[in-house]
């Protein structure tokens, strides 16, 4: 059998058993992958959950597409609504924010205000970064990829 069957045969093998489960093949609960440690999700099927978070105002929602919030380093897509506020924190770990969709406004902890128009931008900060709050300014929602290097936490 030719090498590229074969792989065909492999994955439709892996496509299969994915799609026994109650959950779309290609949202954060059922990634696709094509070989090992890879990730591989659709947007569209994203399964959201409310971000719990103490001191966060109710609205927020996550969808936890690599790692564990938890235990260690994790990639997140967070989903605000029109007029969310995110009040002035840090976090002990590595962030890395990319901005999908939303106009928003970066504050820092001087007051500073930074206001991002387009919807697209990224933000980087070290862990224990000088505090800062986000305001989604959109009209609809605001979409954002984040990533954490070390156990998410939220210092106020």
């Amino acid at each position: 059998m030719n090498v590229v069957l074969h792989l065909l045969i492999i994955m439709m093998i892996g496509l299969l058993s994915f799609s026994a489960s109650g959950h779309d093949l290609g949202s954060n609960l059922k990634p696709i992958a094509l070989g090992h440690d890879q990730t591989i999700i659709d947007f569209d099927k994203i399964v959201w959950q409310p971000l719990e978070v103490e001191g966060l105002a109710p609205g927020a929602e996550i969808a936890v597409i690599r790692g564990d919030l938890s235990k260690d380093g994790s990639e997140v897509v967070i989903k605000t609504p029109a007029g969310y506020k995110v009040a002035m924190h840090s976090h002990t770990s590595d962030e890395t924010y990319i901005w999908i969709k939303g106009a928003y406004t970066l504050i820092g902890e001087n007051g500073k205000k930074h206001h991002f128009k387009s919807g697209h931008g990224y933000i980087s900060f070290p862990g224990n970064a000088p505090k800062h709050a986000l305001t989604c300014d959109a009209e609809d929602y605001c979409l954002m990829y984040v990533k954490w290097s070390r156990p998410f936490d939220m210092i106020y």
